[in-house]
């Protein structure tokens, strides 16, 4: 990946020591009203979660992270809790930091039988290194253009 690639007014993601993530009461509450639990139940089942995972955050965004047999889920979410603000490039970019430029991720459109819809948040699953499930799906070569296109209905693009 080169310089030209990274969007434009993107800050980097650092990663959160646990000293930095806390425990919101109101998260804690709705949890324990979700899953008809206590609260000390819901605090300790968040608390468990919480152990698997790892999180990242710059201005924009945080990315929690979780490895499940060799697969990666990347759970992003905005900062400031907007719902549908999103941008292919910086999910682009949140993959490529948090787990490398060549590896692929998708986004899952599952059956109404099997669908998570409770908060604004995103979920790219990120294949293990080298794994060609998703070969048969996509593009190659490369072709990626990064200057702004106005030309012709339907080819629009903007500058990086």
């Amino acid at each position: 990946m080169n310089k030209r690639d990274t969007p434009r007014h993107w800050t980097p993601l650092r990663q959160l020591q646990r000293s930095e993530m806390r425990m919101r009461i109101e998260v804690v509450r709705e949890s324990a009203a979700h899953y008809g639990i206590s609260e000390d139940e819901a605090r300790a089942m968040l608390e468990r979660q919480n152990g698997k995972c790892s999180y990242y955050a710059n201005d924009l965004y945080q990315v929690e992270l979780t490895e499940h047999d060799g697969v990666t889920q990347l759970c992003i979410r905005r900062r400031d809790g907007a719902a549908s603000l999103r941008d292919w490039r910086h999910f682009q970019q949140i993959k490529n930091e948090l787990c490398g430029p060549e590896r692929e991720g998708f986004e899952l459109y599952p059956a109404e039988s099997r669908k998570v819809d409770t908060s604004n948040k995103y979920h790219i699953w990120v294949l293990p290194d080298g794994d060609a499930l998703l070969r048969t799906v996509g593009w190659s070569p490369r072709d990626g253009q990064y200057y702004e296109r106005r030309d012709g209905p339907g080819l629009r693009q903007r500058t990086v």
